[in-house]
This record gives C-alpha cells, sequence and structure tokens, in this order.
C-alpha cells in the first residue's frame, strides 16, 4: 500500500476527459453519470483544478493526500477523483499555508475540492476550499483533461481509483 504513493506518482499521466467549455446542465448530467456510482462503504472525492490565471502556477504540479497518502496530483486545468472509505480523513494540498481540511466521509457520498493554485510573491501555492455538486460540475468546464493515476493491477481501466483509508 505505501507503494501505491510512489506508483501513482511515477504514472501521473493526461487522458482526455468529458469537460467540454460552455457545457450545459445536460452535460453536467452526463459528466456525473460517466464518474459512476460511488461503492458501498466508500466516498468519492473529486479534485478539481479549473484554468487558472497564472501562467506560472499552471505548469506546476500538486500533489493532494489523504490522511498523508497520496492520492493523485494536478497540473493546469485538471481534474482527478478518488474513494475515501467511510470515516475520519484529513486531505491536504502540497504547498497549503492553511494545512488539511476534514472530511467525515459518509457511505457513498461524493465530495468536491476546488483547488485554487495561486502564485503569491514569486511562489506558487495550492489551496483547497469544499465545493457544491453543482460548482464542482461547473468548475469542469474550465477543465482540459482527468487526470488518469495508475492503480495496481488495474493498469488498463481509466475508472479504476486508489482508495484511501480513514483513520483510525
Amino acid at each position: 500500500m505505501q507503494r501505491l504513493g510512489l506508483v501513482l506518482l511515477a504514472a501521473f499521466g493526461v487522458t482526455t476527459y468529458g469537460c467540454a467549455h460552455g457545457a450545459s446542465a445536460g452535460s453536467h448530467d452526463a459528466v456525473a453519470a460517466e464518474l459512476g456510482p460511488v461503492p458501498t462503504g466508500a466516498a468519492q472525492v473529486c479534485v478539481v483544478r479549473p484554468a487558472s490565471r497564472y501562467d506560472r502556477a499552471t505548469a506546476v504540479t500538486m500533489r493532494v493526500t489523504d490522511n498523508g497518502r497520496l492520492v493523485g496530483a494536478t497540473q493546469g486545468a485538471t481534474f482527478f477523483c478518488y474513494l475515501a472509505r467511510v470515516g475520519e480523513h484529513q486531505i491536504a494540498s502540497s504547498d497549503d499555508d492553511t494545512g488539511p481540511l476534514l472530511l467525515r466521509a459518509r457511505p457513498r457520498a461524493r465530495y468536491w475540492l476546488h483547488q485554487d493554485v495561486v502564485e503569491l510573491a514569486g511562489e506558487v501555492h495550492a489551496h483547497l476550499d469544499w465545493v457544491d455538486e453543482s460548482t464542482g460540475l461547473e468548475m469542469l468546464d474550465a477543465c482540459d483533461a482527468r487526470v488518469r493515476v495508475a492503480v495496481p493491477g488495474h493498469d488498463d481501466e481509466t475508472s479504476a481509483q486508489p482508495i484511501a483509508p480513514a483513520k483510525m
């Protein structure tokens, strides 16, 4: 399981996904349907990083951890989703000065995080904020691609998602 973080980092790649610009509410339903149902005993967390107005920030990869374990990363206007076991989670983004966010994951729930990447005093920082599903789906309009993460034993399955255990 410890190797999962290394596998995710090493396999960070981008694959095209349904992030059409100017999408209608109907296309939001299509994207939500493509994300699929959330399995029993887990929640789904989607991290959305819409286009940044800071040129330098676009090229920077920002890692996201859940309870200290790498679950994905963004670069430019991208997003990714992962599964979280029911229970307590501390979710953090690299270079986030505000510290981790707390999530008490409920079964079959979907949560949306906006990863705002900004340049302050020449340094690039990421900040995570919870948004509702409607806002999260709207933010997908500003993304170019879905980040594809590698899950051991599921290399050819684009829908495979890592799962983060809850805190004990």
